[in-house]
């Protein structure tokens, strides 16, 4: 998954009106190159000015009412 690919998935469901959206939270547990490549992107499109990007674990952020969770996949 890639930004990109969020945005659309995102957009599909807000414009979806047979989805219940109030308190809908979905949460991507994806591989580490994957999970600080959306941390990343996400983080330049929110911060544009800022250029110390540091990478977490778990985020998350709200779209159009919907709380997405980030989790960097354990591998062990």
């Amino acid at each position: 998954m890639d930004y990109a690919q969020l945005i659309e998935t995102i957009s599909l469901i807000i414009e979806n009106e047979k989805i219940h959206k109030n308190g809908l939270t979905l949460t991507y547990e994806l591989p580490e190159k994957e999970h600080n490549a959306i941390n990343e992107a996400i983080f330049r499109k929110t911060n544009p000015y800022s250029t110390s990007f540091i990478p977490s674990n778990e985020y998350e952020l709200e779209i159009g009412g919907i709380i997405i969770k980030f989790k960097k996949l354990d591998l062990v």
